[in-house]
C-alpha cells in the first residue's frame, strides 16, 4: 500500500470533524528516516520533529525558533497527528523545543530525507510522459561555516507543477555539471523532456538522456564554441520567424520570438533541431528596451512555439522554487547551518511549496499566513494536496 494512503484519521475538534489522515501519512513517510541518536533517552521522535517542521513551514516559519514557536501553537489534535510525544502524567501533548528541532535537523542523514520527500511527491503526480523537467543548481549562501565552501543543492523540477521531484547535494570537489547522472538515476524520465541551462549541453549528458528514453531541450552559449558555431551555421536555412510568446510584467510587454531549423550533421547526440530565441522588452510606452538572444540544440521535432514553451519554462525552477526559499522562507539569511541542516532544511521547504501547489495554490505567502493566523487549515490543504 502506498504511503500516502496508508494512515487514515479524523479528530473532533471546535468546529467539527478534522481528517487528519494525510498528516499521518507524513509522518508516517518521515517515520523512515532513521533516527540518528541513541534509543535511550529520546524524547521527540524524529518522524515527529520532521513533520512538526513541515507544518511550521506552512505557517511561514523562516528559522528554528519560529519553528518551535508554530508547533507550541498547534491544536492538541495536530500534534497527536504528527506524533508528538505526550506527557508521561497530564496526558497532553507536547512540542518540541527550538533547541530539539535544531539539533536534529543537524543531525539528520538529509540526503535521505530528500530522497524519501521527492518520492513522496512523485507518488502524487501523473505519470511524466512529455513533461518538462528543470535542472538546476543553487548555492546556499553562509552555509560553509568555516570552511568558506557554501552548500550547493542540484535539482530537478517538472514544468507542469513546478514541484522538485528530485534533489541531491553536490560534492564539494565538482560542480553540477557532473551530477547529471546522480540526480536522474533514481527517477523515471522516460517520455519526459529535460531542460538545462548552457553549463550542461555536453554529448555525454545529451547521450545519458537518450539512452534514458527522455528528449532534451539545451540553450548554448560560448562555453561550447564548436557547437555553437555549429547551430549558428544552420540557421540561415532556418524557418520563417514565428513569435512564439508575448507577455506583460509590471507594465513592460515582453516578445519572444524564435527561429528553428533541423540540425543536420552537427555531431550531438540525439539533436534534431536547432534555434535562436529573441527576448525583447518594451516600455509600456511601447518604447524598445532591451533584447536577448539565445541558441539551442534540442532532440524534439516539435513546433516552434512548443520549443519555446520549454525555454521559458525552464527558468520556473528560479522563480517558482529558489526565488521562494529565498524571499518567503529567508533562506540564504539562515545561519544556523552546522551539520546537515543546509540541505534538510531546503528539502522540507520544497516539500512545504508543493503541497502548497498541489493544493491548487499559487499565492504561497496568503496560504501560509491563512495557516498561521488558523492552523486547523493545515489539514485541508494536505488532503487537497493527494491525488
Amino acid at each position: 500500500m502506498s504511503v500516502s494512503h496508508a494512515v487514515v484519521g479524523v479528530v473532533t475538534d471546535e468546529g467539527g470533524e478534522v481528517d487528519t489522515g494525510q498528516m499521518a501519512a507524513l509522518a508516517a513517510m518521515f517515520g523512515q528516516v532513521n533516527d540518528p541518536r541513541k534509543a535511550r533517552g529520546v524524547r521527540h521522535r524524529l518522524a515527529a520533529v520532521l513533520t512538526g517542521v513541515t507544518l511550521a513551514l506552512l505557517c511561514g516559519a523562516r528559522n528554528f525558533r519560529q519553528a518551535a514557536d508554530r508547533m507550541a501553537e498547534l491544536s492538541q489534535p495536530l500534534l497527536a497527528a504528527a506524533g508528538a510525544r505526550r506527557h508521561p502524567v497530564l496526558g497532553f501533548r507536547i512540542a518540541p523545543g527550538r533547541d530539539t528541532l535544531r539539533r536534529l535537523v543537524e543531525a539528520v542523514d538529509a540526503s535521505v530525507v530528500d530522497r524519501l520527500v521527492c518520492a513522496w511527491l512523485a507518488e502524487r503526480l501523473d505519470g511524466p510522459a512529455g513533461v518538462g523537467l528543470s535542472l538546476d543548481g543553487k548555492t546556499v549562501r553562509h552555509s560553509g561555516g568555516g570552511t568558506g565552501i557554501d552548500v550547493q543543492l542540484f535539482s530537478a523540477m517538472r514544468h507542469d507543477t513546478a514541484v522538485v521531484i528530485a534533489q541531491i547535494q553536490v560534492p564539494a570537489d565538482t560542480t553540477e555539471v557532473t551530477q547529471i547522472e546522480a540526480l536522474l538515476d533514481p527517477i523515471d524520465i522516460t517520455g519526459m523532456v529535460i531542460t538545462a541551462d548552457a553549463a550542461h549541453p555536453s554529448s555525454g549528458t545529451a547521450a545519458y538522456l537518450c539512452g534514458r528514453g527522455a528528449d532534451y531541450v539545451f540553450t548554448v552559449k560560448g562555453n561550447r564554441p564548436a557547437l555553437l558555431a555549429a547551430i549558428t551555421d544552420r540557421l540561415p536555412t532556418a524557418t520563417a520567424a514565428t513569435s512564439a510568446h508575448t507577455e506583460r510584467r509590471s507594465g513592460h510587454r515582453i516578445t519572444r520570438t524564435i527561429w528553428v531549423t533541423f540540425a543536420r550533421d552537427i555531431g550531438f547526440p540525439g539533436a534534431a533541431m536547432v534555434f535562436r530565441l529573441r527576448r525583447d522588452v518594451y516600455a509600456p510606452d511601447g518604447q524598445w528596451v532591451s533584447n536577448q538572444i539565445v541558441h539551442g540544440v534540442t532532440s524534439l521535432t516539435s513546433t516552434a512555439a512548443e520549443i519555446a514553451a520549454h525555454v521559458r519554462t525552464h527558468w520556473w525552477i528560479e522563480n517558482k522554487i529558489h526565488w521562494g526559499r529565498d524571499v518567503l522562507f529567508g533562506e540564504d539569511t539562515h545561519h544556523a547551518w552546522l551539520g546537515n541542516v543546509a540541505h534538510a532544511m531546503a528539502t522540507l521547504r520544497d516539500l512545504t511549496i508543493a503541497l502548497i501547489r498541489l493544493a491548487g495554490y499559487s499565492r504561497i505567502k496568503q496560504v501560509m499566513e491563512r495557516h498561521h493566523a488558523d492552523k486547523m487549515l493545515i489539514p485541508a490543504l494536505l488532503n487537497a494536496s493527494r491525488p
